[in-house]
């Protein structure tokens, strides 16, 4: 079974930020069924340079600290 991808976060280098977005109610309400295609428009809508990121899918929020 394919896992349900809730989270996109983004590594933004053109503003030195990490981003991270919660899609888990377009997913998992709204039937979005995210693509790379797909993503990258989401992620220019909200106003990120594809050029200048560097973007992934997963389930949790929990981001890992070293």
């Amino acid at each position: 079974m394919k896992e349900t991808m809730n989270y996109i976060t983004v590594l933004d280098f053109e503003i030195g930020e990490v981003c991270q977005y919660d899609i888990g109610f377009q997913v998992n309400k709204l039937g979005w069924n995210p693509d790379s295609e797909s993503i990258e428009e989401y992620l220019t809508s909200k106003g990120h340079n594809l050029a200048s990121i560097e973007w992934m899918c997963h389930k949790t929020n929990t981001i890992h600290h070293g």
